[in-house]
């Protein structure tokens, strides 16, 4: 008999509140969780290519972004749709390139590289025995061998001898990629600020037993970072935190996330809302220098049909922008240096806007492009943040048209080029996103 997924919410809440009281006479909660991230391009990523050049950085890039925003597209229009009976997370890629955190499982605690998504709520690892995994990275977490795991059982197991029926974890992927296995509960691990490590006990998670991909997928499994119930950012004090430096430096190793009360919070703040799990801020208008783009007023509404909106998003490195607006970008940087530089032309890209040049050489003096917040926030990026060196002697312009791929919804997706030199705070009880400008170097002590 299939076991509904709104039957195990309310198990899972019950069972919870029977946990967390025992745990809390034992253990104090954890305030500071640190988890280093690693992006694509860093030396310590475990498909870092160091003879890959620029430009096959950037078109990787522009694959991945192009992947995730039609899958938040047609996630948005409701045509990825599970026939599974539990619940299922449905994510662009298992293979894209992407921010990953790392943390560990279990006691003894293994080291796991999992995916960072502030689109989805699923908490999921690989885990032992294990079909399809070959490719996975370092040990695998073995429940069996775990001295805090316990399976998440259908109907609680309160007497000794009684038989746990699992309840089946399953993902799947909009790439056709699946994982599937059980859900259990053990303790995380995570680094602290002071060089330490802090557990968090009793965290529900999913045991992904196959694993259905034709490529090595780069990471060990999901953390999900959106704002439903069931996600870990939610029940680890309900605020986080990451800080992304230059991802074009390799050997930048200061980007981290942070979870629980101790998450930075710091700089303009603007609300959030949250639909389909995707966090959408009120954007206002662009600048280019001191000049205001002349942008009507409801461009970046949300429409009533659900279409429109601006999406702050992890998983896109690229940023999109409604076609009107991107053209009054285009326009404008062309004005502003289409008669310094010669155009140029990135294969299977034509819709970029490249010039031949450098970027630290030809740009100093180029103005910066913010992006305006409802309250005040705002979102600034100088040269190295708007533009991409693609190679030694071709940039360009890392804001792409929402028209790039041809479905109705048309939202404005913020990538993670933008959020370059940024900390980026998330208040999940009032609904607030921080952006604080700084190097992540400062945070980390």
């Amino acid at each position: 008999m299939a076991f509904a997924y709104e039957q195990f919410l309310l198990l899972l809440m019950a069972f919870s509140t029977c946990f967390s009281s025992t745990s809390s006479n034992s253990s104090v909660k954890p305030q500071r969780l640190v988890s280093r991230l690693i992006h694509p391009g860093s030396i310590h990523h475990p498909h870092y290519k160091p003879h890959a050049t620029a430009q096959d950085r950037i078109q990787l890039d522009i694959q991945h972004s192009a992947a995730r925003l039609a899958y938040i597209q047609a996630r948005i229009e409701g045509s990825l749709v599970s026939n599974n009976d539990n619940k299922a997370s449905v994510s662009p890629s298992l293979t894209g390139r992407t921010i990953l955190a790392n943390i560990s499982i279990g006691q003894p605690p293994i080291p796991q590289l999992v995916i960072i998504d502030t689109a989805s709520d699923s908490f999921w690892i690989m885990c032992s025995p294990c079909t399809n995994c070959d490719n996975h990275l370092g040990p695998l977490f073995d429940p069996s061998k775990s001295s805090t795991f316990f399976p998440q059982c259908k109907i609680p197991c309160l007497f000794k001898g009684c038989k746990c029926d699992p309840i089946p974890f399953r993902a799947s992927y909009a790439d056709g990629s699946t994982a599937s296995g059980t859900y259990g509960r053990d303790t995380v691990v995570f680094e602290t600020t002071d060089e330490g490590t802090s557990k968090i006990l009793d965290v529900l998670f999913g045991c992904g037993h196959y694993i259905g991909y034709d490529s090595d997928p780069g990471h060990n499994g999901i953390l999900g970072l959106n704002s439903a119930v069931e996600s870990l950012a939610t029940k680890i004090g309900r605020k986080f935190s990451y800080c992304i430096g230059n991802l074009a430096d390799p050997h930048y190793n200061y980007n981290q996330l942070i979870l629980g009360e101790g998450a930075d919070l710091e700089g303009f703040s603007t609300p959030f809302e949250v639909h389909n799990g995707f966090y959408y801020v009120t954007m206002e208008g662009i600048s280019i220098g001191e000049k205001r783009l002349d942008i009507a007023p409801r461009t970046f509404e949300i429409k009533e049909n659900g279409t429109g909106g601006v999406i702050i998003d992890t998983g896109s490195t690229i940023s999109y922008l409604v076609d009107n607006v991107h053209k009054l970008i285009y326009k404008e940087v062309r004005n502003l240096i289409g008669r310094s530089f010669r155009g140029a032309i990135i294969e299977n890209s034509p819709w970029m806007l490249c010039y031949y040049g450098s970027i630290n050489k030809d740009l100093a003096g180029f103005p910066v492009v913010t992006f305006h917040f409802a309250e005040g926030a705002d979102l600034a990026m100088d040269s190295g943040s708007f533009f991409s060196q693609v190679s030694n002697d071709i940039f360009c312009m890392t804001i792409g048209p929402a028209s790039n791929i041809d479905i109705k919804s048309k939202p404005s997706v913020v990538g993670l080029l933008a959020q370059q030199s940024y900390n980026v705070g998330y208040d999940l009880v009032n609904n607030y996103v921080y952006f604080q400008r700084i190097d992540c170097e400062l945070l980390s002590g």
